[in-house]
Protein backbone atom coordinates (compact mmCIF):
# COMPACT_ATOMS: atom_id res chain seq x y z
CA UNK A 1 0.00 0.00 0.00
CA UNK A 2 1.85 3.54 -0.98
CA UNK A 3 0.88 6.64 0.67
CA UNK A 4 -1.75 7.97 -1.12
CA UNK A 5 -3.82 4.73 -0.33
CA UNK A 6 -2.90 5.19 3.46
CA UNK A 7 -4.06 8.78 3.21
CA UNK A 8 -7.38 7.66 1.53
CA UNK A 9 -8.09 4.71 4.21
CA UNK A 10 -7.39 7.41 6.74
CA UNK A 11 -9.89 9.46 5.21
CA UNK A 12 -12.43 7.16 4.81
CA UNK A 13 -12.29 5.83 8.63
CA UNK A 14 -15.17 5.71 10.61
CA UNK A 15 -13.08 7.80 13.08
CA UNK A 16 -11.99 10.55 10.77
CA UNK A 17 -15.59 10.82 9.32
CA UNK A 18 -16.90 10.89 13.17
CA UNK A 19 -14.71 14.11 13.70
CA UNK A 20 -15.74 15.73 10.47
CA UNK A 21 -19.74 15.22 11.64
CA UNK A 22 -18.61 16.68 14.83
CA UNK A 23 -17.92 19.95 13.12
CA UNK A 24 -20.96 19.59 11.98
CA UNK A 25 -22.46 20.09 15.15
CA UNK A 26 -20.25 22.29 16.02
CA UNK A 27 -21.47 24.82 13.09
CA UNK A 28 -24.71 24.07 14.41
CA UNK A 29 -24.41 24.91 17.88
CA UNK A 30 -22.63 28.24 16.89
CA UNK A 31 -25.51 29.43 14.58
CA UNK A 32 -27.72 28.15 17.44
CA UNK A 33 -26.10 30.94 19.69
CA UNK A 34 -25.46 33.20 17.26
CA UNK A 35 -29.48 33.35 16.24
CA UNK A 36 -30.07 33.48 19.97
CA UNK A 37 -27.90 36.76 21.11
CA UNK A 38 -29.87 38.33 17.67
CA UNK A 39 -33.08 37.84 19.18
CA UNK A 40 -31.77 38.86 22.67
CA UNK A 41 -30.45 42.11 20.94
CA UNK A 42 -33.92 42.55 19.01
CA UNK A 43 -35.81 42.63 22.40
CA UNK A 44 -33.50 45.62 23.60
CA UNK A 45 -30.28 43.28 24.99
CA UNK A 46 -27.22 45.71 24.30
CA UNK A 47 -24.46 43.64 25.61
CA UNK A 48 -25.67 40.44 23.42
CA UNK A 49 -22.72 40.18 20.32
CA UNK A 50 -24.46 38.05 17.57
CA UNK A 51 -21.25 36.99 16.20
CA UNK A 52 -19.00 33.69 16.50
CA UNK A 53 -17.17 35.76 19.19
CA UNK A 54 -20.11 36.24 20.69
CA UNK A 55 -20.74 32.75 20.75
CA UNK A 56 -17.32 31.52 21.94
CA UNK A 57 -17.63 33.50 25.09
CA UNK A 58 -21.27 32.06 26.20
CA UNK A 59 -19.64 28.36 25.70
CA UNK A 60 -16.70 29.70 27.59
CA UNK A 61 -18.89 31.45 29.91
CA UNK A 62 -21.07 27.63 30.65
CA UNK A 63 -20.66 24.88 33.00
CA UNK A 64 -17.19 23.12 31.78
CA UNK A 65 -16.29 25.52 29.73
CA UNK A 66 -13.45 25.00 28.82
CA UNK A 67 -14.09 21.70 28.14
CA UNK A 68 -16.34 22.37 25.48
CA UNK A 69 -14.12 24.92 24.43
CA UNK A 70 -11.69 22.17 23.42
CA UNK A 71 -14.37 19.99 21.88
CA UNK A 72 -15.56 22.94 19.81
CA UNK A 73 -11.39 23.35 17.92
CA UNK A 74 -11.34 19.74 17.99
CA UNK A 75 -14.50 19.51 15.69
CA UNK A 76 -13.50 22.39 13.72
CA UNK A 77 -10.22 21.73 13.11
CA UNK A 78 -11.22 17.72 12.22
CA UNK A 79 -13.86 19.03 9.88
CA UNK A 80 -11.45 21.44 8.05
CA UNK A 81 -8.59 18.98 8.09
CA UNK A 82 -11.46 16.56 6.44
CA UNK A 83 -12.82 18.59 3.76
CA UNK A 84 -8.90 20.04 2.39
CA UNK A 85 -8.28 16.12 2.29
CA UNK A 86 -11.44 15.02 0.45
CA UNK A 87 -10.76 18.23 -1.54
CA UNK A 88 -7.23 16.67 -2.67
CA UNK A 89 -7.68 12.82 -3.07
CA UNK A 90 -11.46 13.42 -4.43
CA UNK A 91 -12.09 16.64 -6.04
CA UNK A 92 -14.52 17.64 -3.46
CA UNK A 93 -17.87 15.95 -2.87
CA UNK A 94 -19.21 16.99 -6.63
CA UNK A 95 -15.65 15.21 -8.18
CA UNK A 96 -14.47 18.17 -9.98
CA UNK A 97 -11.98 21.24 -9.23
CA UNK A 98 -14.93 23.64 -8.41
CA UNK A 99 -15.69 21.49 -5.94
CA UNK A 100 -12.48 20.98 -4.57
CA UNK A 101 -11.59 24.60 -4.52
CA UNK A 102 -14.54 25.56 -2.68
CA UNK A 103 -14.00 22.28 -0.54
CA UNK A 104 -10.76 23.48 0.51
CA UNK A 105 -11.38 26.86 0.67
CA UNK A 106 -14.20 26.18 3.23
CA UNK A 107 -11.89 23.86 5.20
CA UNK A 108 -9.77 26.56 5.59
CA UNK A 109 -13.01 28.67 6.98
CA UNK A 110 -13.33 25.90 9.55
CA UNK A 111 -9.52 26.04 10.42
CA UNK A 112 -9.35 29.53 10.76
CA UNK A 113 -12.60 29.17 13.20
CA UNK A 114 -10.94 27.47 15.52
CA UNK A 115 -8.60 29.98 16.46
CA UNK A 116 -10.64 32.63 18.67
CA UNK A 117 -11.80 29.08 20.88
CA UNK A 118 -8.21 28.49 21.29
CA UNK A 119 -7.13 32.27 22.38
CA UNK A 120 -10.15 31.75 24.73
CA UNK A 121 -9.06 28.33 25.96
CA UNK A 122 -5.41 29.45 26.78
CA UNK A 123 -6.74 32.75 28.50
CA UNK A 124 -6.95 35.35 26.08
CA UNK A 125 -9.48 37.99 25.37
CA UNK A 126 -11.27 38.17 22.26
CA UNK A 127 -13.38 41.43 21.05
CA UNK A 128 -16.11 41.40 18.77
CA UNK A 129 -15.23 43.10 15.45
CA UNK A 130 -11.46 44.39 16.96
CA UNK A 131 -9.81 42.81 14.51
CA UNK A 132 -12.68 43.90 11.33
CA UNK A 133 -12.13 47.23 12.61
CA UNK A 134 -8.05 47.42 12.54
CA UNK A 135 -7.90 45.95 9.09
CA UNK A 136 -10.24 48.40 7.77
CA UNK A 137 -7.82 51.24 9.49
CA UNK A 138 -5.52 49.66 7.43
CA UNK A 139 -6.85 49.57 4.23
CA UNK A 140 -8.96 52.74 4.68
CA UNK A 141 -5.36 54.53 4.76
CA UNK A 142 -5.04 54.45 0.72
CA UNK A 143 -7.85 54.45 -1.57
CA UNK A 144 -6.01 51.32 -3.32
CA UNK A 145 -7.18 50.06 0.33
CA UNK A 146 -10.49 51.66 0.51
CA UNK A 147 -11.36 49.71 -3.35
CA UNK A 148 -9.83 46.15 -1.44
CA UNK A 149 -12.32 46.70 1.44
CA UNK A 150 -14.93 47.23 -1.19
CA UNK A 151 -14.20 44.57 -3.10
CA UNK A 152 -14.37 42.47 0.11
CA UNK A 153 -17.99 43.74 0.99
CA UNK A 154 -18.61 42.41 -2.73
CA UNK A 155 -17.21 39.22 -2.28
CA UNK A 156 -19.15 38.64 0.88
CA UNK A 157 -22.11 39.76 -0.80
CA UNK A 158 -21.62 36.77 -3.77
CA UNK A 159 -21.27 34.48 -0.99
CA UNK A 160 -24.84 36.07 0.67
CA UNK A 161 -26.30 35.69 -2.73
CA UNK A 162 -25.08 31.99 -3.43
CA UNK A 163 -26.64 30.79 0.32
CA UNK A 164 -29.79 32.75 -0.75
CA UNK A 165 -30.07 31.13 -4.35
CA UNK A 166 -29.16 27.31 -2.06
CA UNK A 167 -31.69 28.20 -0.33
CA UNK A 168 -34.67 29.01 -2.32
CA UNK A 169 -33.49 26.48 -5.13
CA UNK A 170 -32.95 23.85 -2.42
CA UNK A 171 -29.59 22.99 -4.38
CA UNK A 172 -28.45 21.54 -0.91
CA UNK A 173 -30.44 18.50 -1.34
CA UNK A 174 -27.04 16.47 -2.35
CA UNK A 175 -25.19 17.10 0.76
CA UNK A 176 -27.67 14.78 2.57
CA UNK A 177 -28.47 10.99 1.88
CA UNK A 178 -31.69 9.40 0.75
CA UNK A 179 -34.28 9.94 3.35
CA UNK A 180 -37.64 8.72 4.05
CA UNK A 181 -40.16 11.32 2.87
CA UNK A 182 -41.68 12.90 5.79
CA UNK A 183 -38.17 13.08 7.33
CA UNK A 184 -36.30 14.83 4.13
CA UNK A 185 -39.04 17.14 3.81
CA UNK A 186 -38.67 18.22 7.38
CA UNK A 187 -35.04 18.75 6.78
CA UNK A 188 -35.31 20.26 3.50
CA UNK A 189 -37.50 22.99 5.39
CA UNK A 190 -34.44 23.50 7.74
CA UNK A 191 -32.22 23.74 4.89
CA UNK A 192 -34.36 26.67 3.03
CA UNK A 193 -35.08 28.84 5.81
CA UNK A 194 -31.62 28.51 7.43
CA UNK A 195 -29.72 28.94 4.02
CA UNK A 196 -31.92 32.04 3.51
CA UNK A 197 -31.02 33.46 6.81
CA UNK A 198 -27.67 32.84 6.70
CA UNK A 199 -27.62 34.59 3.20
CA UNK A 200 -29.74 37.45 4.33
CA UNK A 201 -26.76 37.91 7.38
CA UNK A 202 -24.08 37.65 5.16
CA UNK A 203 -25.63 40.30 2.46
CA UNK A 204 -26.38 42.67 5.86
CA UNK A 205 -22.75 42.14 6.78
CA UNK A 206 -21.65 42.89 2.83
CA UNK A 207 -24.28 45.90 2.72
CA UNK A 208 -22.51 47.12 6.43
CA UNK A 209 -18.70 46.79 4.59
CA UNK A 210 -19.29 48.86 1.08
CA UNK A 211 -20.91 51.39 2.88
CA UNK A 212 -18.81 52.46 5.28
CA UNK A 213 -15.64 51.65 3.19
CA UNK A 214 -17.45 54.57 0.68
CA UNK A 215 -17.69 56.94 3.85
CA UNK A 216 -14.21 55.85 5.24
CA UNK A 217 -15.06 55.70 8.87
CA UNK A 218 -13.60 52.19 10.19
CA UNK A 219 -14.68 52.54 12.93
CA UNK A 220 -18.39 51.71 12.10
CA UNK A 221 -16.95 48.16 10.22
CA UNK A 222 -17.32 45.66 12.97
CA UNK A 223 -18.28 42.56 11.72
CA UNK A 224 -21.31 40.51 11.69
CA UNK A 225 -22.50 42.31 14.57
CA UNK A 226 -22.08 45.49 14.15
CA UNK A 227 -24.35 44.59 10.95
CA UNK A 228 -26.78 42.66 13.21
CA UNK A 229 -27.20 45.47 15.42
CA UNK A 230 -27.49 48.10 12.88
CA UNK A 231 -30.23 45.95 11.83
CA UNK A 232 -31.95 46.89 14.96
CA UNK A 233 -32.13 50.99 14.00
CA UNK A 234 -34.07 50.49 10.65
CA UNK A 235 -38.00 50.50 10.40
CA UNK A 236 -39.45 47.75 11.76
CA UNK A 237 -35.40 46.90 12.24
CA UNK A 238 -36.24 44.76 16.05
CA UNK A 239 -38.96 42.34 13.86
CA UNK A 240 -36.23 41.75 10.63
CA UNK A 241 -33.46 41.14 13.58
CA UNK A 242 -35.58 38.69 15.75
CA UNK A 243 -36.28 36.58 12.02
CA UNK A 244 -33.38 36.41 11.29
CA UNK A 245 -32.00 35.08 14.53
CA UNK A 246 -34.85 32.81 14.23
CA UNK A 247 -33.16 31.67 10.93
CA UNK A 248 -30.12 31.25 12.21
CA UNK A 249 -31.34 29.04 14.90
CA UNK A 250 -33.33 27.22 12.25
CA UNK A 251 -29.46 26.65 10.10
CA UNK A 252 -27.66 25.28 13.11
CA UNK A 253 -30.95 23.04 13.27
CA UNK A 254 -30.33 21.79 10.13
CA UNK A 255 -26.34 21.60 10.17
CA UNK A 256 -26.86 19.23 13.34
CA UNK A 257 -29.09 17.09 11.18
CA UNK A 258 -26.58 17.22 8.61
CA UNK A 259 -24.02 15.95 10.72
CA UNK A 260 -26.22 12.60 11.30
CA UNK A 261 -27.90 12.94 7.39
CA UNK A 262 -24.62 14.20 5.47
CA UNK A 263 -23.07 12.04 2.39
CA UNK A 264 -19.63 11.01 3.65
Amino acid sequence: MNAGDSVQQVHESRAFTLLARSGWVVTGLLHLIIGALAIAVAFGNRDARPDEVGAFEAISAAPLGGVLLAAVIVGLVGLGIWMIADAVLNGGPMHRWTSAVSSAAQGLVYLGLAVPPAILLFGGDLESGATARALSEVLLDSAPGAVVLVLVGLGIAVAGVYFVVKGVKRRFAWELRPLPRRRRRIVRILGVIGYLARGVAFLLLAGLIIVEAIQVDPNDVTGLAGALSALRRVFLGPVWLAAIGAGLIVFGLYSVARARLSRI
